[in-house]
């Protein structure tokens, strides 16, 4: 039987899509085991300084217990953004290791911890303990559209823990309920450590608003979170089948994007409950909160330790936090001071945008397509309106490609990006022209581009 620690928290449990519950003691049970395999392995690469583990696990339970146990064993955890075939297969392709049920396929060229056996393993074990330090690598979107991998020790998120208990009331809660994956730092925070840390139900990812109803009704007179996304929330205005349950949930909060107003105001008419936004990025991590509820855009309230400013020429914020050594960091948004220390966000300065909480670089996407043997060049925009969406446009080689149709070429092309991207960065919309649109400036823009599409 696994001894937990004091600093070890218990009394969390997860519970499976089958209903199956996993209690706090599976859980470190399973970690010790899963550390034991790691100690084997690391046996056989000894004289390596650094070790470096790629872990992508689609259930939350199993991410969690082989998580901790990496970083237990001193290995840097590389996670993947997306279970995309050519994202896993870059990843694993530098690291020592690959864990988790989504790398099978990369047992070949590396070894894959889950696919050792369990005959000679211990389970009779060590204490186990909330691990103290490691580093967990993230990926994300750049500025300049190019795959970047964000390094962040294990320190830094336990402060934004920290920062998180003591500034939401979370005390009374039982059950957490999620529409975002575990493994993006917002995702990491809200929906696996924060629930762990406060001895509660941890739910599998839920898409679509009537699949939470019987989670809800199941926690009874308990009060509930809800850790989501624009994206949804934005869904469930239209037929809010949770309004009924508002009184149940503690908190319902949202991050990945800006959430509209006008979502924030028809939430809170049918709920009478604001929803609370996480403003952050995967290497700032939550630098501010606020609530809408039926007023003009609220500002955003800085979290404890934190401190911004905005450069004079470009209004880009520049931000000093402790989950940084205070280091500034220079954001890729806009932002108006104001003297109560709080602030507006007044827009991006790149190319980077958001799909569906999918951030996704304009310019990446463009180099992927140009990469293809058919196209010479293309522009890819965001097109606003009633649902967000990616549309491109593009010019042909003169050669005349093996295509039947337009529809044809759509599907060859998307299949071209799939490899790279998720399926809701791909463009939905395209068009083909024999040169772009310019002004008599001989400039192409967004607003002539657009027309192509009305």
């Amino acid at each position: 039987m696994i001894r937990s620690s004091i600093c070890t928290p218990t009394h969390f449990s997860f519970v499976s899509d089958l209903g199956e519950v996993k209690s706090s003691e599976s859980f470190w049970r399973d970690c010790c085991l899963y550390s034991q395999k790691l100690r084997l392995v690391k046996e056989n690469l000894d004289g390596q300084s650094t070790l470096t583990a790629v872990l992508f696990d689609s259930t939350p339970y199993s991410f969690g217990y082989k998580l901790f146990a990496l970083l237990i064993n001193e290995f840097e955890v590389v996670l993947p953004n997306n279970s995309q075939p050519c994202t896993l297969q870059d990843a694993a392709s530098h690291a020592d290791i690959v864990c988790g049920n989504a790398l099978g396929d990369m047992a070949r060229s590396k070894v894959w911890v889950d696919g050792l056996p369990d005959s000679e393993l211990n389970r009779m074990s060590d204490n186990i303990d909330w691990p103290l330090c490691g580093s967990v690598v993230f990926s994300t979107s750049g500025s300049t559209g190019k795959s970047k991998q964000i390094r962040k020790s294990w320190q830094s998120l336990q402060l934004e823990l920290d920062t998180l208990l003591t500034t939401f009331d979370m005390s009374s809660v039982k059950t957490f309920i999620s529409t975002v994956p575990h493994y993006h730092i917002y995702g990491l925070l809200f929906r696996l450590l924060l629930p762990m840390k406060l001895g509660a139900q941890i739910y599998p990812t839920k898409e679509y608003p009537e699949h939470i109803v019987p989670l809800v009704k199941t926690a009874g007179k308990q009060h509930c979170i809800l850790i989501s996304s624009p994206a949804f929330l934005k869904r469930l205005c239209n037929d809010n089948v949770l309004s009924v349950s508002a009184d149940r949930f503690c908190h319902i909060f949202s991050s990945g994007g800006k959430l509209e107003q006008d979502t924030a105001t028809k939430l809170y008419a049918q709920m009478r409950f604001s929803i609370c936004e996480i403003y952050g990025s995967t290497e700032s991590g939550g630098i501010a909160h606020r609530k809408q509820t039926n007023g003009p855009d609220a500002l955003w309230t800085l979290f404890r330790g934190m401190s911004i400013s905005a450069k004079a020429e470009t209004q880009q914020l520049v931000l000093r936090s402790p989950y940084l050594n205070f280091q500034p960091l220079a954001m890729d948004d806009k932002v108006a001071l104001h003297a109560s220390g709080q602030f507006k966000l007044l827009g991006r300065i790149d190319r980077t945008v958001k799909v569906e909480e999918k951030r996704v670089n304009l310019s990446d996407l463009e180099r992927t397509l140009e990469a293809h043997a058919w196209v010479q060049s293309c522009k890819v925009i965001l097109l606003e309106g009633k649902r967000t969406t990616l549309a491109a446009v593009v010019v042909l080689k003169q050669e005349k490609p093996a295509y039947e149709s337009k529809r044809r070429l759509n599907q060859a092309l998307r299949q071209h990006l799939a490899s790279k991207f998720e399926l809701i960065c791909i463009p939905k919309k395209w068009r083909y022209v024999e040169e772009f649109p310019i002004n008599n400036q001989g400039k192409t823009t967004a607003a002539a581009l657009e027309k192509l599409f009305e």
